[in-house]
């Protein structure tokens, strides 16, 4: 019976990194949650071995969300060339790593930085493998992809940002913490998920309304990479941090109104990846003010809102929008948002306005922060369990995968 699940989870890169993703998006949301509610109530006994604020954010960005985009990469980028399958070997190791790193990593909250550090570098391997293994598909496609180029310069950001985050916990030195934040945030998962966007949007938009005109010029996906690539940096220089966030929200802006069809589709599934999309907007928006107002003096004006706007209304809501496309799809079933996973993406939405209120309502803050990362954990609580039976099922059409 283990050998037979086992099997079935390893079938296909989507199964096995979708499958444990949604386990530790529990299991690290479930400790934030944890942590918050203790906090409100007076109790210190759970806070870990290093600076709880910056551990959350940096497992967010770098242990919780990659793991859907390595399994949704594996599976969609040999085809967008075409170009040789990624090898097994290389799956499972990165497999493996990733979630031995997680496990130390989680385990180490409370019994110590080297517990810490040891799960962070394993999971660090894990991303070089799957920047290895897709940097090498794409040198051996026969069509290159803008698409892939702009993935493959996200995960490098994203491999610089963990290397540092694991100098920062073995020094337990966090001067450099904005920089590790912006490597995580602008050039690794904001590169590489309006890469996906650029193509899938417009894609999947065009196969389901009538008279829908794609537009995915190249220019506009180089020109996002590179701004959001020198948002990061600037990180470094946080006055002129607006040259690149200013037109990067004009251009997200437009690429979000561009998309967006002229009629309503009134199809979720799609419904859902705009929705989200609009999210990416309003984020960068934010963005854009806080850098403006950090440049005339008002530093921390919007506090973390631009964070909270793209880190759980963008990534969490296309999450839910990609993840269960491609889990749909991918087993053999009708590519349909029932009403069920409907209300839940709305919940997401529900805790993604509540943790953006809680920075302009100081005196309600911890309150709203707590009701947030509650309605979060519900929601993906409730979609984690429908969705990981069918990592664990063959595919309902009898094909293979």
């Amino acid at each position: 019976m283990i050998a037979a699940r086992w099997h079935l989870l390893t079938a296909a890169p989507h199964r096995m990194f979708f499958a444990t993703g949604l386990a530790w998006l529990l299991a690290w949301s479930a400790w934030w949650v944890a942590l918050l509610a203790a906090r409100l109530a007076g109790v210190h006994g759970l806070e870990p071995a290093a600076p709880a604020l910056l551990l959350h954010g940096g497992v967010m960005l770098y242990l919780v969300l990659p793991p859907f985009m390595y399994g949704f990469l594996l599976t969609v980028f040999p085809r967008w060339m075409p170009a040789p399958q990624p090898r097994r070997g290389n799956m499972l190791a990165a497999f493996v790593l990733l979630n031995g790193g997680n496990l130390l990593a989680i385990t180490g909250l409370w019994l110590g930085i080297g517990w810490l550090l040891a799960g962070w570098v394993a999971a660090t391997l894990a991303l070089a493998t799957i920047t290895a293994t897709l940097a090498r598909i794409l040198w051996q496609a026969r069509e290159r992809a803008s698409h892939a180029f702009a993935t493959v310069a996200g995960l490098v950001a994203g491999l610089l940002g963990m290397s540092l985050f694991a100098v920062a916990l073995g020094r337990g030195d966090w001067m450099q913490w904005p920089l590790l934040r912006g490597l995580g945030l602008w050039g690794f998962l904001l590169v590489i998920y309006f890469g996906v966007c650029h193509r899938m949007v417009p894609f999947f938009s065009s196969r389901v309304v009538p008279g829908y005109e794609s537009w995915r010029p190249d220019w506009a996906l180089y020109l996002f990479v590179a701004l959001a690539l020198a948002r990061a940096v600037l990180e470094l220089a946080p006055t002129f941090a607006w040259l690149a966030s200013l037109p990067l929200a004009a251009l997200a802006i437009a690429c979000v109104l561009r998309w967006r069809p002229r009629r309503k589709s009134g199809v979720p599934l799609l419904e859902v990846l705009h929705l989200s999309l609009a999210w990416l907007a309003v984020g960068l928006a934010l963005a854009a003010v806080a850098d403006l107002a950090a440049a005339l003096g008002a530093a921390g004006l919007v506090g973390r809102a631009p964070l909270h706007a793209l880190g759980m209304g963008f990534f969490g809501g296309m999450l839910v929008a990609m993840v269960t496309r491609v889990t749909l799809g991918h087993s053999g079933r009708p590519l349909v948002l029932d009403a069920i996973d409907w209300r839940l993406f709305l919940v997401v939405q529900a805790a993604t306005v509540l943790r953006v209120l809680a920075e302009f309502l100081p005196a309600a803050g911890a309150a709203l922060g707590l009701a947030a990362g509650v309605a979060w954990l519900v929601a993906f609580g409730a979609w984690a369990a429908r969705l990981l039976p069918v990592y664990l099922r063959p595919r309902a059409d009898g094909a293979p995968g």
